[in-house]
């Protein structure tokens, strides 16, 4: 794909975006050795990783328009490691958004018109810009017991993206992510 087709693409998704249009929601195909449950709008994916251990993580692919954009693709999982040093490894929410993000702007999450709380961007590669964010007890609380998330970011030369993303399924789809060993 060229990079023209491909930006073109980014910007019509941002424009739907941005005009309000609600984003189909649909689960990524899987991979020929993930597995995938759905659980309303979210699913779970495991995937064996080179290492010889499974990987999974509860997630939901945001996608607009006849070619299915890609808009948001949220994930849940469990850390490779405890970062808040309590002896559990801890669930952490990533994001990846399109090529094309405005970096410093971050991203941020509101569950039914919550308080939103954000992050900076990571990186980017190929498949788009990605983040990470620690899910205190707080904000998987409210991740669960919600109906609606709004995903905030901004798309270069384009403006704001607000992406609804529906949470019917997320608590049972995070139940289906297998907690790691303890160490």
């Amino acid at each position: 794909m060229s990079f023209r087709r491909l930006f073109s693409g980014v910007a019509a998704a941002a424009f739907v975006a941005i005009s309000g249009l609600v984003p189909v929601q649909a689960q990524e195909a899987a991979g020929s050795d993930a597995k995938v449950q759905n659980f309303g709008s979210w699913s779970t994916r495991c995937e064996t990783a080179d290492s010889g251990k499974e990987q999974c993580h509860a997630f939901v692919d945001v996608r607009i328009g006849d070619e299915k954009q890609r808009v948001a693709y949220l994930g849940i999982g469990y850390s490779p490691k405890d970062v808040d040093k309590d002896g559990d490894q801890d669930l952490f929410m990533f994001a990846i958004t399109p090529l094309g993000t405005f970096l410093p702007a971050g991203i941020t999450w509101s569950v039914d018109g919550a308080e939103p709380f954000g992050q900076q961007y990571m990186y980017c590669l190929p498949g788009g810009c990605q983040t990470e964010i620690l899910l205190t007890d707080e904000r998987l609380k409210s991740i669960k017991a919600g109906k609606e998330m709004e995903v905030l970011f901004r798309i270069v030369g384009k403006g704001e993206v607000k992406v609804p993303v529906k949470l019917d399924g997320v608590t049972n789809a995070i139940a289906a992510v297998p907690a790691p060993p303890k160490s």
